[in-house]
């Protein structure tokens, strides 16, 4: 009895564990950068689908600069077209002004649609931001990790394959 569940514990702790790391998911993104007219570092995150139908999509974002964090719940991401060079452009609304900031570098996705974004780590080759299409600020350059995050039954499987583990070794330790 005890190796059937010791196996059983082992086939949904490895199922959980290739599911984590398998699953499309989601991929969290943060770039990081420095506003050169302002001197300041910034930080902006941001979720999306592991796969996308469409290169322009609307998610919450947040954005840090100097310390002080504001969550935008419509900002628009564009990933750029195959014909365009560059990872993603984020529009969001600060005090009714309009903003772009815009990230240079390689593409982070493949396929002409669906589109499946990649992750790792992407230098930022050049970034601007602009306020109203006036050019305000270049970036000085920063990076955006896209780390995929497993989704909550992935880790509920897991979970219970280690709990199922966690059992089966208690009760050898105890006999």
């Amino acid at each position: 009895m005890r190796k059937a569940i010791l196996i059983l514990a082992t086939v949904v702790f490895l199922t959980g564990a290739s599911a984590a790391f398998a699953d499309g998911g989601t991929i969290d993104y943060t770039a990081t950068s420095t506003i050169v007219s302002l001197g300041q570092p910034f930080t902006i995150t941001f979720a999306e689908p592991g796969t996308l139908t469409s290169l322009d999509t609307f998610t919450p974002v947040t954005l840090t600069v100097a310390g002080t964090t504001q969550v935008f719940s419509g900002a628009e991401v564009v990933f750029f077209s195959s014909g365009d060079s560059g990872l993603f452009d984020v529009d969001l609304t600060i005090a009714g002004n309009p903003f772009d900031f815009s990230f240079g570098g390689a593409q982070s996705y493949t396929g002409t649609g669906p589109f499946g974004l990649l992750q790792g780590k992407f230098p930022i080759d050049i970034g601007a931001i602009f306020e109203g299409g006036e050019l305000v600020s270049l970036m000085d350059g920063g990076k955006v990790k896209a780390v995929a995050a497993p989704e909550p039954l992935t880790l509920t499987m897991l979970g219970l394959g280690l709990a199922g583990i966690g059992v089966l070794r208690k009760k050898k330790l105890l006999a």
